[in-house]
C-alpha cells in the first residue's frame, strides 16, 4: 500500500512538525476539548459492547441450575442471576447508546472545526501566493481545493474517527475473547483474515490514482462553469449556448466516468466484505456444528452461541477497517492537494525591514529582466527613470509587456535581474503591506465588488471620509453621476463585477478607489479605455492638478491618453525603443510615429 496513507491521517497527529510541513494535528488541536472526550466515549462504548457477549455466556452457563432427579438430568431456572446479569447487560447497552451520541456530536464538531481551520489556512496561504505560484495551480484548481476537497477531508474525518479507534479494539479482543472460548472454531479465522487483508490491500492501492482523477475532473469542470458564468453576456452575443453546452457535457461526461469507476471501487469492496462475512459465519457454523454433534455436549452449544456473537463483533470490525481504508484512500487524493497548496513557499518573500518607509514616488528600473513561467523574456535589459510627481506614459504594440511593468512595481512577480527603486530603495527592502499601500493600481479590466458604491471605495482606504470620497470622485469625473445619477447616491448597491454600471463609470469608479488609498505612485493600466475623450481629457486634468506630489504612470493603447505626459516611454517586444516627450518621439522615434500616424489617420476615417 501506498506509504502516503500515512500521511492521510494515518495518523500524522502523532508526528513531529517538521519545518513548512503539513500536519492535520496542527489544525484540530485548538479543539481537543472535543477531540479527546469523543476518543474516551468510543473507547468506553467499544468496551461495554465487548463486554455484552461475554456476559451473556455467563448467563447462558449459570443461568439456569443443572440437578438430577429420578434419573433425568432436569434444569431450573436461577431466576434473581438472571435478572442481576440481564440489568447490567441492559445498563451497558444503554450507557453504550449514550457514549455513541456523545461520540457523535464531538466528531462531528472536531471533524467541522478541521473543516474551517483548513479553509481559513488555505484561503490565507493563498493569498500570499505570488501571481506565477497562483498560475501554476490555476484559480478553477484552487476553488476546488479550497471547497471540496476540504469538505472530503471533513467529512472523513467525521465518518472514520469512530471506526478507527474502536476497529482495532473491537477486532483484538473480539479474536481474544473468541480463541479463548473455542480455539478450534477459530481455525476458519486463520483462512479468512490474510484473504481479506490482501483484498484490501489490492482495492487500496487500486483505488487511490481513481479518486486523484475524480479531483481533476473536478478542477475542469469549474473552470468550464467560472467561464461560462463570468463570459455569459459574450456567448449569448454570439449564440454559443449550443457550443458551451457541448463542451460542459464533454467535461460532465468525464466526471461521471471517473467518479462511476472510483465509487465503484467502493462498492465492490463493500459487497466482497459482505460475501466474506457470510462465507465465514457459514464456516463456523459447519464446523462448530460438527463439533457439538460429535462432543455430544449442550453447554458447547451455549459456548458457540456467545462465540457467534464475537464473530459477528469481529467481522464488523473488519468491515469498519476495510470502509475506513476507502474513506483514507479518496481523502488521501484530497488531502494531498491541500498539502501542495499549503507546503507551496511564495515566490515573493516578505523579507522587507518594517523600518523602511516610501517617502516619495521616484522610481528607477535599473537593467530589469524578467520572464514568465516557461517562457521566453518578456522584458530585457530595461533601464529607465521616473521623478517623483510627474505624469508618464507607457506606449507599445499589443503584447509589448506594458503591464508587466506594473506587475513588477507592485511585486506581483518578482524580477528575475536587475532592480526596481522607489524612493532610491530596491522594493524588496520594504514590507510588502509598505509598498502596496504607496504603489496603487486601477486595472484594464476594472472590478467592483457586490456592495454599495460607498463599501467598494473604502475598500481603497477603509478610513476616508465622506468629504474624502467626493473630493476622489471629483477628481474622477464621477461625483455627478454618482449623486444625481444612482438613485442612493454612495449607498446605491453595485451588482456582481458592476454589472448595473457602464464600463466608463466602472473604470472611473476604480480610479476613484485607487486614489482614496493616497499613493505616492498611482497607475493607471489601460484606465482609460472605456471614456470618451472629453471625460479623458477632463480626468487627466484633474489628475496634474491636484494630485502634484503622486508620480502617475499610465499605461495606453491610444497616443491621444499619453501624448501630454512629461515623459513617454516606448516599449517594443520588451525592450525600450525610446523615452522622450510627444514631440521629440515624433521626430524620432519610428515606432511612435507609426502609432500616431495609423490612429490619427483612423479617426480621419471615423470622422468621414
Amino acid at each position: 500500500m501506498h506509504v502516503e496513507i500515512r500521511f492521510s491521517f494515518g495518523l500524522q497527529f502523532g508526528h513531529m512538525k517538521k519545518a513548512n510541513g503539513f500536519h492535520l494535528w496542527a489544525y484540530a488541536r485548538p479543539y481537543r476539548r472535543y477531540f479527546f472526550p469523543a476518543c474516551f466515549a468510543i473507547v468506553a462504548e467499544c468496551a461495554l459492547e465487548i463486554s455484552i457477549p461475554f456476559l451473556m455466556n455467563v448467563l447462558l452457563t449459570n443461568g439456569m441450575d443443572r440437578y438430577e432427579e429420578n434419573g433425568k438430568v432436569l434444569y431450573n431456572l436461577n431466576l434473581p442471576f438472571v435478572l442481576m446479569i440481564g440489568g447490567v447487560m441492559v445498563a451497558f447497552a444503554i450507557v453504550a447508546l449514550i457514549l455513541g451520541i456523545i461520540t457523535a456530536k464531538f466528531t462531528a464538531k472536531t471533524g467541522r472545526a478541521l473543516g474551517y481551520e483548513l479553509r481559513k489556512a488555505e484561503y490565507k496561504k493563498i493569498q500570499s501566493f505570488s501571481f506565477r505560484n497562483i498560475d501554476s495551480f490555476r484559480t478553477n484548481s484552487l476553488v476546488t481545493r479550497m471547497t471540496n476537497d476540504i469538505q472530503i477531508v471533513s467529512d472523513t474525518f467525521c465518518q472514520v474517527m469512530r471506526p478507527i479507534l474502536r476497529s482495532p479494539i473491537q477486532l483484538v479482543f473480539a479474536l481474544a475473547f473468541a480463541i479463548t472460548m473455542s480455539a478450534r472454531l477459530s481455525v476458519v479465522f486463520a483462512i479468512i483474515l490474510p484473504v481479506l487483508a490482501g483484498i484490501l490491500v489490492f482495492m487500496t492501492i487500486k483505488a487511490r490514482p481513481r479518486f486523484l482523477k475524480v479531483q481533476k475532473s473536478l478542477d475542469s469542470i469549474n473552470r468550464v462553469t467560472q467561464e461560462s458564468l463570468v463570459a455569459m453576456k459574450l456567448i449569448r452575443a454570439n449564440d454559443k449556448a449550443g457550443y458551451e453546452n457541448q463542451k460542459f457535457q464533454t467535461v460532465n461526461s468525464n466526471l461521471a466516468t471517473v467518479s462511476k469507476k472510483s465509487l465503484g471501487f467502493i462498492a465492490y469492496n463493500q459487497a466482497i466484505m459482505q460475501f466474506m462475512t457470510y462465507c465465514c459465519t457459514i464456516g463456523i457454523l459447519l464446523v462448530g456444528g460438527n463439533l457439538a454433534l460429535s462432543a455430544n455436549d449442550a453447554l458447547f452449544i451455549n459456548d458457540m452461541a456467545s462465540f457467534l456473537s464475537y464473530v459477528a463483533q469481529l467481522l464488523a470490525s473488519l468491515t469498519m477497517v476495510s470502509n475506513v481504508f476507502m474513506s483514507f484512500t479518496r481523502s488521501e487524493a484530497s488531502l494531498y492537494r491541500i498539502k501542495e497548496v499549503m507546503e507551496t513557499e511564495s515566490e515573493i518573500k516578505d523579507n522587507g525591514d518594517p523600518r523602511n518607509k516610501i517617502e516619495n514616488g521616484a522610481i528607477e528600473f535599473q537593467d530589469v529582466s524578467f520572464c514568465y513561467s516557461g517562457e521566453s523574456a518578456v522584458l530585457e535589459h530595461v533601464s529607465f527613470r521616473v521623478e517623483s510627481g510627474q505624469f508618464v506614459g507607457v506606449i507599445g504594440q499589443t503584447g509589448s509587456s506594458k503591464s508587466t511593468l506594473a506587475y513588477l512595481l507592485e511585486r506581483f512577480y518578482d524580477v528575475d535581474k536587475g532592480k526596481i527603486l522607489i524612493a532610491g530603495r530596491d522594493i524588496r527592502d520594504y514590507p510588502l503591506a509598505e509598498l502596496r499601500k504607496n504603489v496603487a493600481i486601477a486595472f484594464q479590466s476594472p472590478r467592483l465588488f457586490a456592495g454599495t458604491v460607498r463599501e467598494n471605495l473604502l475598500w481603497g482606504n477603509k478610513n476616508a471620509t465622506d468629504e474624502e470620497i467626493l473630493k476622489a470622485l471629483d477628481i474622477c469625473c464621477s461625483k455627478d453621476f454618482v449623486l444625481k445619477k444612482l438613485p442612493m447616491g454612495l449607498d446605491t448597491p453595485i451588482g456582481q463585477s458592476g454589472s448595473n454600471v457602464s464600463g466608463g463609470q466602472r473604470q472611473r469608479l476604480c480610479i476613484a478607489r485607487a486614489i482614496l488609498k493616497k499613493p505616492k505612485v498611482l497607475i493607471l493600466d489601460d484606465s482609460f479605455s472605456a471614456l470618451d475623450r472629453i471625460t479623458e481629457g477632463q480626468l487627466k486634468e484633474n489628475l496634474r492638478k491636484e494630485l502634484t506630489d503622486m508620480t502617475k504612470i499610465v499605461i495606453a493603447q491610444k497616443v491621444s491618453t499619453i501624448k501630454d505626459a512629461d515623459r513617454i516611454i516606448v516599449l517594443d517586444q520588451g525592450h525600450i525603443d525610446g523615452i522622450g516627450t510627444n514631440n521629440s518621439l515624433l521626430r524620432e522615434n519610428a515606432i511612435y510615429q507609426d502609432i500616431y500616424r495609423l490612429q490619427e489617420e483612423g479617426k480621419e476615417c471615423q470622422q468621414a
